[in-house]
């Protein structure tokens, strides 16, 4: 436990009013869902405002050797809470200021604690011809910085890629006190529109560091064109090979700003299994016929246009793909989507993710569920879908999974969708043995997880790769020397001393 005199100097940085150690607070800062299950109680919680308090605080840390994680909005998940119990929770949701927004250059700078939903309203308020980054099916209150330095996907990651991939520049708070910027922002004077900077790259170190190497405080990321014009086209397979290959040929025409989809156990996925059972619509054949039918597979395109005239070119591009394909003999087809399920794909921000957590849920006991995401090449897209098929039965859970574009097929992002009782030890259990299982397979085939957990994918990868793992602890030495960020995360070194 962090001593009282400790608290008392924090007090003095922030104010009394934005700190706490309340227990029933710190606990319900945990996160046991959604992208980790390992999370441990931080011994108290500090809510800065300013760039000052933040280097206040990370000097008196390091010299006192007090473990420090920094969260932005908390909703990403188990990889932005405590690793080992103790130290200070840095709530950075009170820096939550759209800093600026340049239509010309196409970039924004944002604080950590700016929501999907807060920038997204903002532009369509003051700059509605042009799109903010944010987070495709995550809430409203979750963080674009958040998402940004964990690497995830955004609404137009099939055309621009992950939001890391947008990243121009960060502004980062090194535990000994120091700021820098990287990109162009590393010129005293320079916008934030390039970012290769002034030398190699530093913004990498940051992206995917899951705050061990430093506090980021701003973001500067692209934005791009909000088009007049939408549409979802749904596409329907009888195999994974048909969803991959008639999908390449489609995406290799840059079709598509959001290209996502998977197995039909998307469709009773986000309603409760109780329910299904007593219905008898665990089942497809069932389900087509006492429900509608659903394909075995399943792909939306999202696809947005300048003019009417261009989305129906993008329409006709699919429609063309998809005959030369059942030429071929593919079981391929556009099928007919719900409005009200068209309405629900295309507002942002959406919570479609959400449902998910209701599927386990009982009169008994709660749900929960973990997203398990990797990055394969988009060829591979057939065999990760079989090998769900084959592994999340195997221990018992239902094959939900997701798979989505990135780049226009360059890559894909698929997603064991893994629905449990986080309730039940036993349950929690058995995913972690399921996500082990399945990581070595994935890591056998060359895969790579977006998002580490912290004790199962970071050092199952890194004991692959000691060469970059071993440059990386260097990296981490020369950033944070006494080891206080996020200590074992990533499977770097714990506190030193």
């Amino acid at each position: 436990m962090i001593d009282q005199k400790h608290v008392d100097h924090l007090k003095t940085i922030v104010g009394e009013e934005y700190i706490t150690t309340s227990k029933p607070i710190r606990i319900s800062y945990l996160a046991e869902s959604i992208m980790d299950l390992d999370s441990e109680i931080a011994d108290v919680i500090i809510r800065p405002q300013t760039v000052e308090e933040i280097q206040k605080i990370l000097i008196y840390a390091n010299e006192h050797k007090i473990p420090v994680t920094p969260q932005s909005k908390g909703l990403s998940g188990g990889t932005a809470t405590p690793t080992l119990e103790g130290g200070i929770l840095l709530d950075l949701s009170r820096m939550n200021k759209i800093i600026e927004v340049d239509t010309d250059s196409r970039y924004m700078v944002v604080e950590p604690g700016v929501t999907n939903g807060q920038a997204w309203g903002y532009f369509i308020e003051n700059y509605p011809d042009w799109v903010p980054p944010i987070p495709d099916g995550a809430p409203a209150q979750s963080s674009i910085m958040g998402n940004t330095l964990d690497r995830g996907f955004s609404v137009v990651t099939s055309k621009y890629g992950p939001q890391a991939d947008l990243a121009l520049g960060l502004e980062v708070v090194l535990p000994t006190g120091e700021i820098i910027k990287t990109g162009s922002w590393a010129l005293p004077g320079a916008k934030p529109f390039y970012r290769w900077g002034i030398g190699p790259d530093m913004t990498g170190l940051f992206l995917g560091a899951q705050g061990t190497m430093g506090v980021v405080t701003k973001l500067a990321t692209q934005i791009v064109p909000h088009m007049p014009y939408t549409d979802i086209e749904l596409l329907g397979f009888e195999t994974p090979e048909e969803l991959q290959d008639v999908c390449l040929d489609i995406l290799k025409q840059e079709v598509g700003v959001m290209v996502q989809g998977g197995p039909w156990w998307l469709v009773p996925g986000v309603r409760q299994k109780e329910e299904l059972e007593k219905q008898g619509l665990l089942d497809i054949d069932a389900w087509r016929e006492k429900k509608y039918y659903v394909p075995n597979y399943m792909m939306n395109f999202e696809i947005w246009a300048k003019t009417e005239e261009e989305l129906k070119g993008q329409k006709q591009t699919i429609k063309e793909i998809v005959e030369k394909w059942k030429e071929k003999g593919a079981k391929a087809e556009i099928l007919p989507i719900h409005p009200k399920a068209k309405a629900t794909r295309l507002k942002k921000p959406n919570k479609i993710a959400i449902p998910y957590a209701s599927y386990e849920r009982t009169k008994e006991h709660g749900g929960g569920f973990l997203f398990i995401t990797w990055y394969l090449p988009w060829k591979d897209t057939a065999e990760f879908c079989h090998i769900c098929e084959e592994q999340m039965p195997k221990f018992g859970f239902d094959p939900i999974y997701w798979v989505a574009s990135i780049k226009n097929g360059r890559d894909c992002i698929g997603m064991p969708i893994v629905c449990y009782n986080s309730q039940d030890p036993e349950s929690v259990k058995t995913v972690n043995a399921f996500d082990r299982a399945t990581s070595k397979i994935f890591l056998d085939h060359g895969w790579l997880n977006y998002r580490p957990r912290k004790f199962v994918h970071a050092p199952m990868m890194y004991e692959r790769a000691p060469e970059y793992y071993n440059m990386l602890v260097r990296f981490k030495k020369l950033l944070d020397p006494n080891g206080i960020m996020h200590p074992g995360s990533l499977n770097l070194n714990v506190l030193e001393g």
